[in-house]
């Protein structure tokens, strides 16, 4: 074997002297370092850990004892069953809340503003074998404009055959009731107010006992500890992890990545954040 032959052979045991690391570089490892040390202090190590694999460009703190709750509001689609100019009766999938206020709006482009509407009563029609729950319900219309209360009644007309007598005893009668005869569908906004578990610059971990759209984009005000106005944001939906049942209302753990926040808001959080 030659000289340089030997010299090749051995070449492997000398490692090469890296230089200075990229600026882009070194940012990203010491925010993954600062990531780790953050969950193994905040009891996101074991269990979390395996379920959040992936790094965040910000450390996350856990907030879960201070009592922070997002507001969220949340959307879906329903099938109307009849409706009047005071209310309407409809066919969902979400359990609605008995007295609950939602907002209904209905997919016509005549109609911009969501109507604000009162639960007044609700029905579970789900079947044995049916692995969705779901019920008919009530709803009764609160504070209607004059120019919305004229949209209703072209809806009516353009949707529906008009039906002379009550409905349903349940429900209460109104002057004219049509039973929507062209499938038509709406959305029915709700809100939700939720845990927050986990916070951060970028994102937040929340605890809910139902799932949101996956990729699902939302308005969210996030009020703080000792601040009269809430942060207002909008976030995305990034993963939906289940967890262990409480009794027998299911969990399920909700990641949001914050999208859009003006600077002042963000300035607030971040100031929120250094101080925990």
């Amino acid at each position: 074997m030659g000289m340089l032959d030997k010299i090749k052979s051995i070449w492997w045991r000398f490692p090469k002297k890296e230089g200075p690391l990229p600026e882009a570089t070194r940012f990203i490892l010491s925010s993954d370092t600062a990531e780790s040390m953050q969950k193994d202090s905040s009891g996101l190590a074991g269990k979390d850990a395996a379920a959040y694999p992936k790094s965040r460009r910000y450390p996350r703190y856990s907030v879960k004892d201070m009592d922070i709750r997002a507001h969220l509001l949340f959307s879906e689609e329903i099938e109307l069953y009849n409706l009047s100019i005071s209310g309407a009766c409809i066919r969902t999938g979400k359990d609605l809340r008995l007295g609950g206020t939602y907002l209904l709006k209905f997919r016509d482009d005549h109609m911009a503003r969501s109507i604000s509407c009162k639960v007044i009563w609700k029905r579970d029609i789900s079947r044995n074998n049916s692995l969705r729950n779901e019920l008919i319900a009530g709803l009764q219309f609160r504070n209607i404009a004059s120019d919305e209360l004229v949209r209703i009644k072209d809806f009516m007309r353009n949707s529906g055959t008009p039906v002379e007598k009550r409905i349903s005893d349940e429900f209460g009668s109104s002057p004219l009731r049509f039973v929507v005869t062209s499938n038509e569908k709406a959305v029915l906004k709700f809100p939700r107010v939720l845990k927050v578990k986990t916070l951060s610059l970028g994102g937040m971990l929340i605890e809910g006992d139902s799932a949101p759209e996956l990729e699902g984009r939302y308005h969210i005000k996030l009020p703080l500890p000792q601040e009269s106005e809430p942060i207002k944001l909008r976030g995305r939906i990034a993963s939906i992890i289940p967890r262990p049942a409480r009794g027998s209302t299911p969990l399920v753990d909700i990641g949001v990545e914050f999208l859009a926040m003006e600077d002042i808001d963000r300035n607030r959080l971040d100031s929120f954040i250094r101080s925990l």
